[in-house]
């Protein structure tokens, strides 16, 4: 299992927004305004956040997309889910997620089964081996995003403002 201690600079690496007094921040060397500057904020805080949640779920055996996966079927209805379903929420194409699935289950982390309302159909579950792992895995995330000290305040604004931005550039939403 991974250590539990988490601190900023262990997952997040340096960063240039908070240093010292009196040096640029790192937005301000980019030099990018407006919506130009927003988007090399978003791009610079994928990468930040990609690599930490990398970093995070590496020590487990598990990618980002496996974790993702895990993660959907552990908090849908029932516990389980249709691949379909997970492409659709996830972003993932049919093939992708097949490959996913197909890792997951010959490392014993989900298992397949025919639907019992639809046979043609399959739903996915996790095993209490994938439950766990999963669990464990968002026990080390909660560190790590308590580690960040952002307020609740702040981070339910960020979480509605997130979603926001992700709803205005999802491809074929609703308009």
């Amino acid at each position: 299992m991974a250590e539990s201690a988490v601190t900023r600079t262990d997952l997040a690496g340096p960063t240039q927004a908070a240093g010292p007094a009196g040096e640029p921040r790192w937005v301000d060397e980019v030099g990018l305004t407006g919506g130009a500057g927003l988007l090399a904020r978003l791009v610079r805080l994928n990468m930040l956040v990609s690599t930490a949640l990398e970093g995070l779920v590496e020590p487990f055996g598990l990618t980002v997309a496996d974790y993702l996966v895990l993660g959907t079927i552990r908090h849908s209805p029932g516990g389980r889910g249709a691949p379909s379903r997970l492409c659709r929420v996830l972003g993932r194409t049919s093939g992708g997620m097949t490959l996913t699935l197909d890792r997951l289950a010959a490392a014993g982390l989900v298992h397949r089964a025919p639907d019992p309302t639809d046979r043609r159909r399959v739903v996915v579950r996790l095993t209490d081996v994938g439950d766990a792992l999963s669990r464990g895995v968002n026990d080390r995330l909660h560190e790590w995003e308590d580690a960040l000290s952002l307020p609740a305040g702040l981070r339910a604004e960020l979480d509605h403002t997130l979603d926001t931005l992700i709803d205005a550039v999802t491809p074929d939403r609703p308009r």
